[in-house]
């Protein structure tokens, strides 16, 4: 019991960087321009980065700790959080900086879905889903905090904060590295050839399609809610707490859902959370002042909360000996679908400007409502 909560608390606080560490490049970008003298094209490029880091992280991770266990795997992923932090608070050349954002992109995929694989490994089936939950509230928190404090603050103690950061990425690293793991994990020969038993299982391929649509969905929100606002001429102040308002309905709701919702069933907290999201389509895409478009961006974030803890749960439950497998391959599906869709929304706000990202948003929203359809169906048949 005193290991199982220990591994709670490891990975509880390692997912907390991880948010930091999802927010820290755009929350110091003006710093790492000045620091660099990086054009508008170079500054964007940093982002590109980030994703692809995560997607390498994502697809190594299940089957490496499928096999050997998630000590080592955590382990590495926690030094390459501590070096991408330190990296941006000290790196000496933009070559340098590049490679350590790769480095906090790795580390990042292999801590986001080996700390949700092993919370469902550490989880009887009825808490299953409310831990994973609680674990995406930690995100949550660690993504939110962030900019606040970098906002209240002088720029000269970013590379403090940074650093503050850093250590604790490290110290986590050397946690995991020591602690006893209580769940052993499948040590047969795991490989890439399960690919083909994942794709065959319809219920898991539209778990993992959902998450395809969600985390574009949330990737969307990240990355255009400001310039949003902002193209309504409302400030930068403004637009940023209007996405500040769809981080505080994610984690309100993942703390409610794991809470007070937790006995909620899948098909009554997944329709509770489309009904968020049309709430907040409608508050947005409306004529609406100000305040009420906020308060639709807060439904968003509140809707979106549960998708990739419930789903993931769902998933791992599928396949319980390869868990961390099944879950590197949703994590990987996930990610395709959030670099796609939103590149795709670039190409169209360009083209059309910003008016497109409420309907961009109302596309997302249609089809994660089919999606939650066909899961239901599914799992309404695996129960006959």
């Amino acid at each position: 019991m005193k290991n199982r909560k220990i591994a709670f608390i490891s990975v509880f606080t390692g997912i907390f960087l991880f948010g930091v560490s999802m927010v820290i490049i755009g929350s110091t970008l003006s710093v790492l321009r000045e620091r660099f003298g990086m054009s508008d094209i170079e500054a964007g490029g940093l982002f590109s980065i980030l994703p692809f880091g995560l997607l390498v992280g994502s697809v190594t991770f299940g089957p490496v700790a499928d096999k050997y266990g998630y000590r080592w795997v955590l382990t590495v992923a926690g030094l390459f959080l501590s070096l991408g932090f330190f990296g941006i608070a000290h790196a000496g050349s933009l070559f340098v900086l590049r490679s350590c954002i790769f480095l906090f992109g790795i580390g990042g995929g292999v801590i986001n879905g080996a700390s949700s694989a092993l919370v469902s490994d550490l989880s009887v089936k009825e808490h299953k889903i409310t831990n994973l939950i609680w674990l995406g509230a930690f995100f949550g928190v660690g993504a939110f905090v962030t900019p606040i404090i970098l906002s209240v603050i002088e720029k000269t103690y970013y590379t403090l904060v940074i650093d503050v950061a850093g250590v604790l990425s490290l110290l986590i690293a050397i946690l995991f590295a020591v602690i006893a793991y209580p769940v052993t994990v499948q040590k047969d020969k795991i490989s890439f050839k399960l690919i083909p038993v994942f794709v065959k299982n319809r219920l898991f391929m539209a778990l993992c399609f959902y998450l395809f649509f969600q985390s574009s969905f949330e990737a969307i929100v990240n990355n255009w809610t400001v310039t949003f606002f902002v193209d309504l001429r409302v400030g930068e102040n403004k637009a940023l707490l209007a996405f500040s308002s769809s981080v505080l309905g994610m984690i309100l709701m993942r703390v409610l859902t794991g809470s007070v919702l937790r006995n909620f069933t899948f098909n009554r907290l997944m329709t509770l959370a489309l009904i968020f999201l049309t709430a907040g389509l409608i508050l947005l895409i409306l004529p609406t002042p100000y305040f009420i478009k906020v308060t639709g961006m807060f439904f968003i974030g509140a809707g979106l909360a549960p998708g990739f803890p419930v789903m993931l749960g769902s998933a791992g439950e599928l396949f319980k000996e390869v868990s961390a497998t099944a879950f590197s391959f949703a994590m990987l599906i996930a990610l395709i679908g959030n670099t796609l869709i939103n590149y795709i929304t670039g190409v169209l706000t360009e083209k059309f400007g910003m008016g497109v990202f409420p309907y961009v948003i109302m596309t997302e929203i249609v089809a994660l409502l089919l999606l939650f359809v066909v899961i239901r169906t599914y799992k309404q048949q695996a129960k006959e």
